[in-house]
């Protein structure tokens, strides 16, 4: 008889050659904005302190001393005094007009001043001497235009001219505050449907193939979103169907293993085949264990669903059980902080969360083990279950792997027997308990020793 040896392919994990950035993308865009809006700040800055500088200045100058020969012009035109008052209010400008019969002074707010008071203002502001001569000699402005009968003096305040750009700088940036909140919150509201499919994808790594993210709108990210709800459905139907095979084939495999036993039974003795009868009968008890094992889980998955909640005492369910393995080496040993010790729970399924715990614990015992130490203690409104063994212990990267099903860990450590159900069923009990399960090498993770730790924590105070 020939025999096939089966390997199961190693599961390789991508590892990317450059270090992945862990910022999410919204904090990038949330960064991208706020970066957006320092460089807007900063070019009003720029553009202020441009305004202020001395090439600026330069250039303004040049303006006004055109614009001053326009307006004298005028000034010399009228012999008005108050026609000139409200040239000197609409330009905001300090002028000195003289003509042969008379001579005015008025600041840049309308009112009368002196020559000397326009003369006198050096610093941030531009004297203007236009001569009634210069308007045939030239179109420019002269600041000696000599002593000519009727002339114009304006002097003209750069900053207030620079101070002229500032509505249209802060009205731009008062647009800009808007426009780039909307351009967020517009970013904000593309991306939202994402916090919904990372959600569940992180459930799905858990284990929960049931979840359906929420499709928002059907554009990419909706479409998306869309896939993985036919992916997490086909999963799950995958899923169930394996589970319900296992269930039908497990049922069905029940009855030739019946009539296998009753034929070996009705074996006479002295038969020849009697070599054989114990090796038939082993392997049929083993097929029985595992078909149990495959009928329990499938009862377990379906009980979950609807749990027989009731008050039950957690000291009595653990030391029945504990007692039914009195005979087993390397002996169990039991402890708890208080008595009776009240949960609400399916006291069924308690029951079965124990005895796989300690059977395991048992099974895999070496030959110099200590006992099994099984400890129930209280922290607040949890109920902790530790059950603790001598055995060879298992790898820090397995912790979470023997929880699945059928996942047996390497023989070299000493892990030949079970079906790799066990610690399965009880991971479904605590889950369906609103629970958590955990299995940790004795030492630390970073120095196991020999034997394993089970961490059992079951809430204490819900409502059964």
């Amino acid at each position: 008889m020939t025999q096939h040896k089966t390997t199961t392919p190693k599961m390789t994990t991508y590892r990317p050659s450059k270090p992945i950035k862990t910022s999410s993308l919204l904090s990038r865009f949330t960064a991208s904005t706020a970066a957006l809006a320092l460089v807007v700040a900063g070019l009003a800055a720029l553009f202020t302190v441009l305004i202020n500088s001395k090439l600026v200045n330069e250039a303004m100058e040049r303006t006004v001393r055109g614009y001053s020969t326009s307006l004298a012009r005028q000034i010399l035109a009228s012999d008005d005094p108050e026609f000139w008052r409200s040239i000197a209010v609409d330009h905001q400008v300090a002028l000195w007009v003289q003509t042969a019969e008379q001579e005015r002074a008025f600041n840049a707010y309308g009112e009368p001043t002196t020559e000397d008071a326009i003369r006198g203002r050096i610093h941030g502001y531009v004297q203007v001497d236009v001569p009634a001569s210069s308007f045939q000699e030239t179109l420019e402005a002269s600041t000696d235009g000599g002593s000519a009968e009727e002339n114009v003096v304006f002097s003209w305040n750069l900053r207030h001219f620079a101070r002229l750009h500032d509505p249209l700088v802060y009205g731009h940036l008062l647009l800009l505050i808007p426009v780039i909140g909307a351009t967020y919150m517009f970013q904000r509201s593309l991306l939202r449907p994402l916090q919904g499919l990372r959600e569940g994808v992180e459930s799905v790594a858990t284990g929960n193939f049931g979840v359906q993210v929420p499709v928002v709108r059907m554009d990419e990210i909706g479409q998306v979103a869309t896939a993985f709800n036919q992916m997490t459905g086909q999963v799950e139907q995958m899923v169930a169907d394996r589970e319900r095979l296992l269930a039908d084939v497990s049922h069905e495999l029940r009855s030739p293993l019946a009539r296998i036993k009753v034929a070996l039974e009705l074996l006479p003795p002295g038969d020849p085949r009697d070599d054989k009868r114990e090796t038939i009968q082993n392997d049929v008890r083993e097929m029985e264990s595992l078909i149990s094992m495959l009928l329990e889980r499938e009862w377990l998955r379906a009980r979950a669903d609807r749990l027989v909640t009731e008050r039950v005492d957690l000291v009595a369910v653990v030391r029945r059980v504990v007692d039914t393995f009195a005979e087993a080496d390397p002996g169990v040993t039991f402890s708890s902080a208080e008595e009776p010790l009240i949960v609400p729970a399916d006291a069924e399924l308690v029951r079965l969360l124990v005895q796989n715990l300690v059977d395991n614990a048992i099974k895999f015992s070496l030959a110099d083990s200590r006992p099994v130490d099984v400890e129930l203690e209280t922290t607040g409104d949890t109920v902790r279950l530790l059950v603790s063994d001598d055995g060879p212990g298992i790898a820090t990267e397995d912790r979470e792997e023997i929880f699945k099903p059928f996942v047996k860990l390497d023989p070299a450590r000493g892990h030949r027997s079970g079906y790799g159900l066990g610690l399965n069923l009880c991971w479904r009990i605590v889950e369906a308990h609103g629970g958590s399960i955990e299995m940790m090498p004795k030492g630390s993770l970073e120095q196991p020793t020999r034997g394993n730790l089970a961490i059992v924590e079951l809430p204490r105070n819900a409502e059964p």
